[in-house]
């Protein structure tokens, strides 16, 4: 990419032989309620240091000798950033001069990414109550920017709304107001690119990597999705682990030809056992020789009838426990997380971990139960 060889040497400079890096302050997007696990991974990774808080969608991150490839293979991400410029905005219109005066003395340097022969785009994205627009915050931004680049290069850049070469990304939550530029274009890295089959209430690629994390798989144990719609859960745990025994079953014959595909598509299908399966008769075939489920079963605000899904609900988890080694562990995001946690304890599970996160517009919960 033409962004990442550009930052990659700009980042360096050589004196009497010696090449020195520079510090880098990051940015990444992530969904609300990961960011702890996003924030342990990008350690994991990329070393460095970093903070957030929780539920904000972002983790900050300032790191030496940075690896813009590794960014790439990060599990829990949707969006990176080089971090430009941070302050803090104030709800009304008025507060844009300021926030306009801080932006000019602050992007004197914005002409390293964005150059005559370069195009761009301003991406705003912003959560909370102000009197102004994303498209006030881009147009501001995007204003000075051109006047910026023509300052020091004597030419305009171009503005491409469609396919610009550089997206400078704008971030307003409240007061807190980020600007920085994209390492990884317009498409989110939770888009895997192995979705053939786009199963309907498909679980994001993160929250399923979140949900394997918070489970604590790990190779050479048995893990089981007996709800796995397109195969999201375990194909990402075939893409986690090299040695685990995953298994993927639905009762809906075109989900689980659907999910072979995706597997297919994401170089996994040799590590993914699937197969036409009732998730209320798992015991049938695992008699306390799973270690983990992890699975997204449906949610009542979208399956209809709450008599239904708490019959569902009811005959799976007690499944489920039969299917578990002792000390095995069952994971699923839910909705209906009150009645999972009464019939749960009911059974004789332990609740283990619970947390809110955010999908699809609703705000479900990651249980993690062990037998």
């Amino acid at each position: 990419m033409f962004i990442y060889r550009f930052i990659q040497y700009s980042l360096v400079e050589e004196y009497r032989g010696f090449t020195w890096w520079i510090t880098v302050e990051l940015l990444y997007t992530v969904n609300p309620g990961i960011e702890d696990i996003a924030s342990e991974e990008i350690r994991a990774e990329l070393g460095g240091v970093t903070s957030f808080e929780k539920m904000s969608g972002h983790v900050y991150h300032v790191v030496d000798n940075v690896s813009f490839e590794a960014i790439y293979r990060l599990r829990s991400i949707n969006r990176a950033f080089i971090l430009l410029f941070k302050s803090r905005v104030g709800p009304r219109t008025n507060d844009l001069v300021k926030l306009r005066e801080e932006l000019v003395s602050s992007l004197e340097t914005i002409h390293y990414y964005i150059t005559p022969h370069t195009s761009f785009a301003v991406d705003t994205e912003r959560l909370g109550s102000h009197e102004y627009t994303s498209m006030d915050i881009s147009r501001i931004v995007g204003e000075i920017i051109i006047r910026k680049v023509e300052e020091k290069t004597g030419v305009k850049p171009v503005v491409n709304l469609r396919t610009p070469h550089i997206i400078i990304h704008v971030f307003v939550r409240d007061e807190n107001f980020f600007l920085g530029v994209s390492l990884t274009g317009s498409r989110s890295l939770h888009r895997r690119g192995y979705r053939i089959y786009d199963h309907p209430a498909a679980l994001k690629p993160t929250l399923a990597y979140a949900m394997l994390t918070l489970s604590g798989t790990r190779d050479k144990q048995v893990i089981v999705d007996p709800m796995c719609g397109g195969g999201t859960i375990p194909i990402e745990a075939g893409l986690l682990h090299e040695e685990a025994l995953i298994y993927g079953y639905d009762r809906n014959p075109k989900h689980v030809r659907g999910a072979k595909l995706n597997a297919y598509a994401s170089g996994v299908y040799g590590k993914v056992v699937f197969g036409v399966w009732d998730a209320r008769r798992l015991h049938v075939i695992f008699d306390e020789q799973v270690d983990h489920i992890v699975s997204n079963p449906p949610y009542g605000i979208r399956y209809g009838d709450p008599v239904v899904i708490r019959k569902l609900y009811r005959d799976f988890l007690g499944s489920a426990y039969k299917s578990l080694k002792p000390g095995g562990r069952l994971t699923i995001i839910t909705t209906e997380y009150n009645y999972v946690l009464k019939k749960a304890g009911d059974i004789g599970f332990r609740v283990i971990h619970k947390r809110t996160v955010q999908h699809g517009g609703l705000y479900p919960k990651i249980v993690v139960l062990e037998k």
